[in-house]
């Protein structure tokens, strides 16, 4: 056997690991649909179809240099401030909550992601979220009146899979946002204004 041969076999697996998981968004789906047409009984009627979103801040930070772009790219592991507003409008939509038309809610949720990181690397996988929730009233001069405030922590863990360890580090992660959005959702189920 060539020694071109030989190498090509070689590099087969590594090429191959990379192809393993398809480009592909984020989906942060924490509240099935049953769920939450479960919960939407419970929700406050001065609530419902009233919240929309306002500022999200903090998202992973910017990849440097060729090869850590590149995996970024391929495994979109990154959370950017559009992922996040698309699973919270997602969430409220599931729960009625979310306002119809831009705009025009009578309360706007803003976000700030403190803490989204996964340890263990290259074997572990477990994953912590820390997000603050704050919903005020709308108001046309300045902040309204604050209704809700919580900074929320929860952990994500996934058993040892036979996956690559990025792989595994951003599941932990999405598996503690998950987590932290479906806690989201049970407290604005309990919240009353």
């Amino acid at each position: 056997m060539s020694a071109k041969r030989r190498h090509l076999l070689f590099a087969l697996p590594v090429l191959l690991a990379g192809c393993n998981t398809p480009v592909r968004e984020t989906r942060l789906k924490a509240v099935d649909e049953r769920t939450a047409l479960q919960w939407r009984s419970f929700v406050d009627e001065r609530l419902r179809g009233q919240i929309g979103l306002g500022s999200i801040k903090g998202s992973d930070p910017e990849a440097v240099g060729y090869l850590q772009k590149t995996l970024q790219w391929t495994w979109r592991s990154r959370l950017d401030e559009r992922t996040m507003a698309d699973a919270l409008e997602e969430q409220l939509r599931l729960l009625r909550l979310f306002a119809s038309m831009p705009g025009s809610g009578r309360y706007v949720l803003d976000v700030e992601v403190m803490q989204l990181d996964s340890d263990g690397y290259p074997f572990g996988s477990d994953g912590r979220a820390e997000l603050r929730y704050l919903l005020r009233e709308r108001a046309e001069s300045g902040e309204g009146r604050l209704v809700y405030e919580r900074r929320l922590r929860t952990q994500g863990e996934l058993p040892w899979l036979p996956l690559l360890p990025n792989q595994r580090q951003r599941m932990a992660r999405e598996s503690a946002l998950r987590a932290n959005l479906a806690k989201l959702a049970e407290e604005l189920v309990r919240l009353r204004v």
